[in-house]
């Protein structure tokens, strides 16, 4: 068997999906051939840390890159770097000592132009160079491991790089920039920072570090205001069960007693209907309270009562819509039949229901972002048009 057909054997099982078989085949038959070859040859590099990454032998990888003395393509480097953020779940510390097998500056600043279908009309979208994608992959690695003075410092480097971004990535920056400032001890700029990024992206989770950081300096009334302006902002409530907390919190120190009360428990009852831990501290803080807990069946009820609380505190000029008189807010099943595109802002693509399909967009900071995939089944809806979007497609869960 010669290198090239060692090659090509690994490919085709990688392309048939059989990641183990791959694995299997090169220990196998790798002694047929020097250490130092397989090295050189970066289709097989490319194939085997690809099989790695697919079984989730992780720490493989660095072994295997250590004992043929491999230096990695460049040019595969993105495509690798991509495979672990389409993992169910990321591991950033591999992602982390991944990044720095390569030397980012020399990474291709090109950015490419692919043709996106949108609505049925194509258009042209530029994507980032390797080198911005891994800027975003190594900040966000620091930061998920909290090596927060690094994380400032390679995402204040990616600013000053980039005189154009891609996937609102210099938000993202920005953002890691004020967390790390906070994690450091500066939370007079981390605020500062937080509400700059606030003004170019509303999203709930902003929102509430907001309002963390608002509390934390004993300013309840405007922890308040935020935190409020993130539970009533879009997200599903089964993930803002922390921000719940927060709220409780808040209240407490407000002195309102059975409010605080009310969001703890809705806090844990929406734990306990999603199986999830319920923290100590959550159970500890209902304890102290005193008041009676509310059982599992009256959910509803509660979530129905805090709803119309937090709606009281919403701008008059926001506008709802009567779900009973439209055709839209039922729940549909569908299946994804197409990704556009995957990347650090999210996931857009293509579902498919009842022979129609539908548009579909998902940002990267959604819980259910990592398990969506062609061929998954998913339970959605579509949101109404409002005065600023069109009619919009909501996935709201996983089915398999």
């Amino acid at each position: 068997m010669t290198l090239f057909d060692f090659s090509q054997s690994i490919k085709a099982l990688n392309n048939q999906k059989k990641f183990s078989e791959t694995l299997k085949f090169f220990k196998e038959n790798k002694t047929e051939f020097k250490p130092d070859d397989i090295g050189l040859n970066k289709f097989i590099v490319y194939e085997m840390i690809s099989a790695l990454i697919e079984t989730n032998h992780y720490e493989v990888i660095f072994t295997f890159i250590e004992q043929h003395n491999i230096v990695l393509d460049e040019k595969n480097f993105g495509y690798l770097l991509k495979k672990f953020k389409d993992k169910p779940s990321v591991n950033w510390t591999v992602v982390n000592k991944f990044c720095d097998l390569v030397s980012v500056d020399n990474l291709d600043t090109e950015c490419k132009t692919i043709e996106v279908e949108r609505k049925g009309e194509k258009k042209p979208m530029e994507l980032a160079s390797d080198k911005e994608n891994w800027y975003a992959f190594k900040t966000k690695a620091l930061f998920e491991t909290q090596q927060y003075q690094e994380c400032y410092e390679f995402s204040k480097k990616a600013l000053e790089n980039f005189e154009k971004f891609h996937y609102s990535n210099e938000i993202w920056f920005a953002r890691r920039i004020a967390l790390s400032k906070k994690h450091l001890g500066n939370s007079a700029d981390a605020l500062n920072e937080l509400l700059q990024v606030l003004r170019r992206k509303k999203e709930w989770f902003i929102q509430n570090e907001v309002a963390e950081i608002y509390k934390e300096n004993g300013d309840f009334d405007k922890a308040f205001k935020y935190a409020i302006e993130a539970i009533n902002n879009f997200g599903d409530l089964e993930y803002k069960v922390g921000l719940l907390v927060l709220i409780a919190n808040i209240l407490g120190h407000k002195e309102e007693t059975e409010l605080s009360f009310k969001h703890y428990m809705l806090s844990k009852l929406l734990r306990q209907q999603e199986e999830w831990k319920v923290p100590p501290t959550l159970d500890y803080a209902l304890q102290n309270l005193g008041f009676t807990q509310i059982p599992l069946e009256q959910l509803p009820n509660l979530k129905k009562e805090l709803k119309n609380y937090w709606n009281t505190f919403k701008q008059p000029q926001t506008k709802s819509f009567d779900k009973t008189k439209t055709t839209t807010g039922q729940n549909l099943d569908g299946e994804i039949v197409e990704i556009r595109n995957d990347n650090e802002r999210g996931k857009d693509g293509f579902l498919k229901s009842n022979g129609q399909k539908y548009y579909f967009s998902v940002s990267s900071n959604f819980h259910l972002t990592p398990n969506i995939f062609v061929g998954k089944k998913v339970l959605f809806e579509i949101l109404p048009p409002t005065e600023t979007k069109k009619e919009q497609v909501r996935i709201k869960k996983v089915i398999t």
